[in-house]
């Protein structure tokens, strides 16, 4: 299995859902099976409470709305950009795994996102999403970020193998060939002192 990472990303809808996630913490993607206007339509998720510390069960998430990890937990928080759902519900039905890491706190919809007035937009939550699938399912993901209108905005993409972190901007190529992508050296260095 092989691991990507999509950064510079977001979660939409915290208009709507309204919840904060703890910040580095590893949030669930899973498919909206019961939304009826988008067959692709993902949610992102705070993971159930017993996967938490029971020392951080009674952090405090959102100071303005007196909420805890233990009032969220287990809830969805946003949608997965429409875009990349598509992509993810294959990586999904394919036995991959789908996560998203909170990188900054709930804002307006910025550029190159769409205006946070259009139909469907608002307040995003930055966020990197992690896919874990087979390596030729590689071109699931690549060819769902070409087809994303606001795929400028993924500022690279990192690919995890075989316990090497590789990483090619997505500004170089949309279609990731093998040879953009480059060793960085923090991630060499621990793969050597494991040897």
């Amino acid at each position: 299995m092989f691991s990507y990472k999509i950064k510079d990303s977001v979660i939409k809808g915290y208009h709507q859902f309204k919840i904060r996630p703890p910040m580095h913490t590893e949030l669930n993607v899973d498919l909206e099976y019961t939304n009826l206007h988008d067959e692709n339509a993902a949610l992102v998720w705070i993971p159930p409470i017993e996967d938490f510390p029971p020392k951080m069960r009674q952090n405090v998430t959102d100071q303005s709305r007196f909420l805890r990890l233990c009032d969220i937990a287990g809830l969805p928080l946003g949608h997965v950009p429409r875009g990349l759902a598509g992509a993810f519900r294959k990586i999904i039905e394919l036995e991959g795994k789908i996560t998203a890491l909170a990188t900054g706190e709930p804002c307006p919809s910025f550029a190159p996102w769409q205006a946070p007035e259009a139909t469907g937009l608002g307040v995003v939550i930055p966020c990197d999403y992690i896919i874990t699938c087979a390596e030729n399912d590689f071109n699931i993901i690549s060819d769902a970020i070409d087809r994303e209108r606001e795929k400028d905005s993924f500022r690279e993409l990192h690919l995890h193998l075989h316990g090497v972190l590789q990483s090619g901007p997505l500004l170089e190529s949309l279609n990731f060939p093998m040879f953009l992508l480059k060793k960085e050296n923090k991630f060499n260095k621990r793969e050597t002192e494991n040897d």
